[in-house]
C-alpha cells in the first residue's frame, strides 16, 4: 500500500492513439477485432471517468480508491475509516494540470459515453460510442455551437497532431465524418485540418514547423 504521506493524486491516461488507428483499420476491411475495441474502449471509459469526477470536484483517493471533493480551503481527508489519505486544492489543481484533466465545456459528451458504455454489449455498438466520443467537441455554452475537438483530451500527444490525426482516420460511417469535418470549420482546429488537406492535395508540401 502507498506510503499515506506521500501519495500522489492519479488521473487516467489519454489512449494511444496508435491503438485506435489499428482498430479503424480493421473495422475499414471488414475484421471486426473485439479485443481490441474493448481495449480502447475500456481506455476511453476510465479516462473519462476522470472528467465525470473532476467536473464534480471530487478525487479518488490513491490509497484506498475512496471518491470524495475537495474543499477549496484547507486539507481535504479520505472519509473511508482507517485510511487517512488528505490533499489540499493546490496539489489537486496541479494534478489537473499535470494530466490534462481539465473538463473544458465537453462534459456532457465524456459523461454520455461514461454511462452508455457499460451497457452496451456488442461490437457495433461499442465502436459507434468510440466514434460520437472521439468525434465530440468542446461547445460553446450560449451558442451551442463547437469550438474545438476534444481529441487532445482523449489521446495522447500534442493538439495539432492529434486533429491531424483524426481527421485522417479511416471513416466508421463516411456521413460522420463529413458532418465531423464541416463542424471543424466553425472551430478554433479548423486551419489545423485545411493544412492536413492541402498536404494530401500537394504531397510535396513541408510539414507545419509547429507539428
Amino acid at each position: 500500500m502507498p506510503n499515506k504521506n506521500v501519495a500522489k493524486i492519479r488521473w487516467a491516461a489519454p489512449l494511444r492513439p496508435e491503438l485506435l488507428k489499428r482498430l479503424y483499420d480493421s473495422d475499414a476491411v471488414g475484421i471486426q477485432d473485439s479485443e481490441l475495441c474493448e481495449e480502447v474502449a475500456i481506455a476511453l471509459y476510465v479516462r473519462c471517468g476522470t472528467f465525470a469526477l473532476v467536473c464534480r470536484g471530487e478525487v479518488e483517493c490513491p490509497v484506498c480508491g475512496a471518491a470524495f471533493r475537495v474543499s477549496p480551503e484547507g486539507e481535504s481527508s479520505c472519509p473511508r475509516d482507517g485510511c487517512g489519505w488528505r490533499t489540499i486544492w493546490p496539489a489537486y489543481a496541479q494534478s489537473l494540470k499535470d494530466y490534462n484533466a481539465h473538463t473544458g465545456r465537453a462534459v456532457s459528451a465524456y459523461l454520455r459515453f461514461h454511462r452508455a458504455y457499460p451497457s452496451a454489449k456488442t461490437y457495433r455498438e461499442k465502436m459507434l460510442l468510440i466514434d460520437q466520443l472521439i468525434h465530440s467537441f468542446h461547445v460553446n455554452e450560449k451558442t451551442g455551437l463547437p469550438v474545438k475537438s476534444v481529441a487532445s483530451k482523449l489521446l495522447e500527444g500534442n493538439k495539432k497532431a492529434v486533429v491531424r490525426f483524426l481527421d485522417e482516420l479511416s471513416a466508421l460511417r463516411p456521413e460522420d465524418k463529413k458532418k465531423w469535418r464541416r463542424s471543424m470549420e466553425m472551430t478554433i482546429d479548423k486551419r489545423i485540418v485545411r493544412r492536413a488537406s492541402r498536404r494530401k492535395d500537394n504531397p510535396g508540401v513541408e510539414a507545419d514547423r509547429d507539428a
